[in-house]
């Protein structure tokens, strides 16, 4: 039985862990304090990790031997500042080659392509200011592990995480730009898929929904569906871009559940 430790088991992982127990891994899922490990779903095993960790005990290396480590920790940058979250991913990386994992599959996000415009594939020369300095500094920290299979996620929507409640505040900015959306369920089985590889390799990915509707013709219609009132539209606060998730579609055996976020909309 293959095991994964999902590091840092909010909304994300416990969806992710749930599914991967389902399909028979043995799956450990991560949080900083005793209490959030008991609000984690039974088929996930609890593990207390608080980050830095700079002495592991003999019982947690243990644990991340051997094991798929999936790095699903949010930056935090509002709570603890920019230089956070590389630093905790720095020393995650320590972690992980002092206890011999299979690999790292780290959750990143599209929001390191933030200041592009235009179609956007993982090879796009990154404006390495801000919020895009800080997650590709979180990347390349966790890429001296190898493998290391970097995925960036469009924005996150599943079972509690509705897209008709983003636009809560009742406006958004942008009714022309592109939408970047992408279904847990289709993340879950692109790790599936890579945990399935018999030598996986280092790599960057986009994930994300080929079809990319505009604001406006997404975004009342979630809210719709929803049963949330109609949103409005207040002027662009930044350059119009699609995520292009074409390399993800060469991996063998992947193709997207849902193409469009709008045929997502019924499972979330």
């Amino acid at each position: 039985m293959q095991k994964v430790v999902i590091i840092g088991c909010g909304w994300l992982g416990q969806q992710l862990g749930v599914t991967l127990a389902q399909a028979g891994f043995q799956v450990f899922g991560t949080r900083q304090s005793v209490a959030a490990l008991a609000q984690l779903p039974l088929p996930i095993q609890p593990l207390l990790l608080q980050l830095p960790c700079t002495e592991p005990a003999p019982a947690l290396l243990a644990i991340l031997q051997d094991a798929w480590l999936i790095c699903a920790l949010p930056p935090a940058v509002r709570q603890q500042g920019p230089e956070y979250y590389p630093a905790v991913l720095q020393n995650l990386a320590q972690l992980a080659q002092q206890a011999t994992v299979r690999g790292v599959i780290h959750c990143s996000s599209s929001g390191v392509y933030a200041g592009l415009s235009g179609d956007v594939t993982e090879q796009a020369a990154l404006c390495l200011t801000g919020k895009a300095a800080y997650l590709q500094a979180g990347e390349q920290a966790l890429q001296q592990v190898n493998p290391c299979l970097t995925l960036r996620l469009a924005g996150l929507i599943g079972p509690g995480r509705h897209p008709g409640r983003f636009g809560r505040s009742g406006s958004l900015a942008g009714a022309d730009l592109a939408v970047n959306l992408v279904h847990v369920a289709d993340i879950a089985a692109f790790i599936q898929l890579l945990l399935a590889q018999p030598q996986p390799v280092s790599d960057c990915v986009n994930l994300c929904c080929p079809q990319h509707p505009t604001k406006q013709q997404f975004y009342p219609q979630a809210a719709a569906h929803a049963g949330l009132a109609a949103v409005s539209f207040s002027v662009a606060d930044e350059p119009s871009r699609t995520v292009n998730s074409d390399r993800s579609q060469t991996y063998a055996g992947f193709s997207y559940r849902f193409a469009s976020p709008l045929q997502a909309l019924d499972f979330c």
